[in-house]
């Protein structure tokens, strides 16, 4: 491990500009005239996480209409439950009338909206949203923050996670530098302390020979050790985000204790680059890895991080992204994820 850290080179600072042809093409595609931020290959439906998404992309390409349009549907279509957190998921019902399909909350949908809302305060200036996000912080804290064996944790939901035997957690639903822009705010320490206990997450549930994370997780409350779940024992569709957001964090901190999170990625991408082949998943439970054509925006996160650790990209890595967009049209979340490591990247 040792060894690996010292091969591990700082990240470089990047001087890109941001895509905003890739900003207006994804509004033509995804977000509807009233602002609804659509997820076309899962039903045609509405989340909290796209919506959180479509606020945070519009705040960092600076479209203020675009932002409250997104904002305005938010608060004309998702209701709150009785946690007071939004209900997670919008769509057609089996009637054909559409509103909430699901009045559980989904907790990253949750903070991406809070986190928008207060980058938008700080950029546009307007104080009404500073006090929604506070207000939905304080709501996230409450129902959504547990403590277990003197770490706390973040759950992926307000109700259904925690059971007798296990936690279930998602790994991609924590994100650091958006606890430490809570902190900020909410002047509380506990979100310094998630940030710091988070690690310990990490770090245990780091599997393989590379230390990388499955989608889906469970903490056993007995044996209190970190395993995949049964049937969710996938780097994939999930935990794609996780490297991607430990990364980020990194970029903004230059924490040595993040850096050392993301050893067995960089050797991930080195070994992707050796093979010249894609990887699309890794099952931890068979041990098998996949090799396919993987969706267009798990290659904008393996070129964001063939930046970040120095490497040189696999030259086809532009083409087949550009490819992508074009082939892949119904892709809202390849997109998402293709936006997220051009605003990182910046």
């Amino acid at each position: 491990m040792k060894i690996l850290i010292t091969l591990f080179l700082l990240f470089p600072i990047f001087a890109n500009a941001l895509d905003y042809n890739y900003w207006t093409q994804f509004k033509k595609q995804f977000i509807s005239e009233d602002g609804r931020v659509i997820d076309k290959m899962n039903a045609d439906i509405t989340h909290t996480e796209s919506i959180g998404y479509g606020m945070y992309f519009a705040v960092s390409y600076g479209d203020l209409e675009t932002f409250q349009k997104i904002h305005n549907w938010l608060h004309s279509n998702m209701e709150l439950n009785k946690y007071n957190l939004y209900a997670w998921k919008w769509g057609k019902r089996d009637s054909g009338s559409w509103g909430i399909l699901d009045y559980n909350n989904a907790t990253d949908g949750d903070m991406w909206i809070a986190y928008s809302l207060l980058l938008a305060y700080e950029k546009w200036g307007n104080h009404e949203y500073l006090k929604e996000a506070e207000k939905l912080i304080s709501e996230i804290k409450k129902s959504c923050l547990i403590r277990e064996n003197g770490k706390l944790l973040l759950i992926p939901a307000s109700f259904g996670f925690v059971q007798n035997e296990y936690i279930q957690l998602n790994p991609s639903y924590t994100i650091p530098f958006i606890f430490d822009k809570f902190a900020i705010y909410d002047k509380d320490r506990i979100w310094q302390s998630l940030v710091l206990d988070s690690l310990s997450m990490f770090e245990g549930s780091a599997l393989g020979n590379l230390k990388m994370h499955p989608d889906w997780i469970m903490l056993d409350r007995k044996s209190r050790k970190y395993d995949y779940l049964e049937e969710k024992s996938i780097f994939g569709f999930d935990s794609i985000r996780t490297p991607l957001f430990l990364a980020r964090q990194y970029q903004l901190k230059r924490e040595m204790a993040f850096k050392e999170l993301l050893v067995g990625y960089r050797v991930f991408m080195q070994y992707i680059k050796k093979l010249d082949k894609y990887i699309y998943q890794i099952d931890f439970k068979s041990h098998r890895i996949r090799y396919r054509y993987p969706p267009y925006g798990f290659i904008a996160v393996y070129r964001y991080l063939f930046k970040i650790f120095n490497l040189e990209p696999l030259e086809e890595m532009d083409r087949k992204i550009e490819k992508g967009i074009k082939n892949e049209t119904d892709n809202y979340y390849s997109f998402s994820l293709l936006l997220f490591t051009d605003i990182f990247s910046e």
